[in-house]
């Protein structure tokens, strides 16, 4: 396998790292990687690319993540209250990265779409939220207690959703298992072919067709040129990510350096800044 999208559901109890690692062995992949670092107590969506498609990542990682979690107050608390620290933590926040992650530890600003009360049992409140990418949960249930007062832990933690990949999408390391052992012993892929994704699939950008005749320079390193462009069916604004085709094929991923109607009308000079190559 030297190509694909896994959307593994993965368990608690290992790093991403190691269940990445074990979906290597498993597939026989030259290489792997993951999308979306989930802590070994915490579990759910984590997009796992093999081979090629790892260098695609960041353009799946950069995604808005929807969580289910329970925070655990030091005492019990209202509904209420909860509620209303939960409305002031809505909207952009500034949180310090905890001492166990890998990046440095500096304020960082981070968005918060919805934080939304399920339901309370004791000291302990359900709840599901929708943030940017790179937002810390952990930190953010410590930042709600310390408004409120009083300490305060986030006691479990499940992703849901990385964008718009939802957990039905998602499948276990036995069904991966499963797919490749009935694969190598019985000669039948359609496990694999269910379970395993082209990253095309989780590309949400718009498109803009190239000429065949602008591949072989764009692959070698060259920027695309306004002559390049066979065609382009959809509006984007400057500085938009695009999708860049030939036929049906992905080329890689741009950057917009005009706007749609501005290069409709541009005859010459480059047109996309190149992010990545596929």
């Amino acid at each position: 396998m030297n190509a694909g999208i896994i959307i593994l559901d993965k368990p608690c109890g290992h790093t991403s790292h190691e269940i990445t690692s074990f979906i290597k062995k498993i597939t026989g992949s030259n290489k792997s990687g993951h999308a979306g670092t989930l802590d070994p107590d915490v579990s759910g969506v984590l997009p796992v690319a093999l081979g090629k498609d790892t260098k695609m990542l960041r353009f799946i990682a950069s995604k808005d993540k929807t969580y289910i979690g329970i925070i655990k107050f030091k005492k019990e608390i209202s509904e209420g209250e909860v509620k209303k620290a939960f409305k002031h933590f809505t909207g952009e926040i500034s949180q310090t990265p905890p001492k166990m992650s890998a990046v440095k530890r500096r304020k960082r600003t981070r968005i918060v779409f919805h934080l939304n009360f399920l339901e309370k049992n004791g000291n302990k409140v359900l709840f599901e939220s929708k943030v940017s990418a790179g937002t810390y949960i952990r930190t953010l249930c410590v930042d709600i207690g310390k408004y409120l007062g009083m300490p305060a832990r986030m006691e479990e933690l499940r992703r849901i959703s990385v964008g718009r990949i939802q957990e039905s999408k998602s499948i276990s390391i036995q069904d991966i298992i499963d797919a490749f052992w009935l694969y190598n012993n019985k000669k039948d892929d359609s496990l694999i072919k269910k379970y395993i994704f082209p990253v095309t699939d989780f590309l949400e950008f718009k498109k803009i067709i190239i000429k065949q005749s602008a591949v072989p320079a764009l692959r070698s390193g060259a920027q695309l040129m306004a002559p390049g462009i066979e065609s382009i069916p959809e509006e984007f604004k400057k500085d938009e990510m695009l999708s860049i085709y030939s036929d049906d094929k992905l080329i890689g991923i741009g950057t917009a350096l005009y706007t749609s109607e501005e290069l409709k009308n541009k005859k010459h000079g480059k047109v996309l800044q190149t992010e990545r190559i596929y």
